[in-house]
């Protein structure tokens, strides 16, 4: 976008000058310098632009977990979930025995059972 100066600079300009052509020169002198230095500012916010891109990819780069260790981690995490459950099947299985062995002392304990156990023996 091109600049232009405003109407009442450049009639002050005109004023200023006594001639209409000095003051359209000395404009478009100051138009082209206005434009030349928002193209350069420009310019040079895309660079930085592009710069500061670069630098925050190669940080994030280094602080993000590559596949390779995150694979690692996970099988190390499922090694281990693997031996807790390994653990839960065993006190299951020990529990279960458990509650046999109580069923079977609380019924040899209950006199009513004792009872019937001898009568047919008598």
């Amino acid at each position: 976008m091109q600049y232009s100066l405003p109407r009442d600079a450049f009639e002050i300009l005109v004023e200023t000058f006594n001639s209409k052509e000095k003051a359209e020169k000395f404009a478009e002198a100051i138009e082209k310098i206005v434009n030349f230095v928002r193209n350069k500012s420009e310019e040079e916010i895309i660079q930085k632009k592009e710069h500061i891109k670069i630098e925050l990819k190669e940080e994030l780069t280094k602080e993000l977990v590559t596949r390779e260790l995150f694979e690692e981690r996970f099988k190390s995490i499922d090694e281990r979930f693997k031996s807790i459950d390994e653990r839960f099947k065993m006190l299951d299985f020990k529990i279960n025995i458990l509650i046999a062995l109580t069923l079977i002392v609380i019924t040899f304990a209950n006199p009513t059972f004792v009872e019937l156990i001898k009568n047919p023996f008598k």
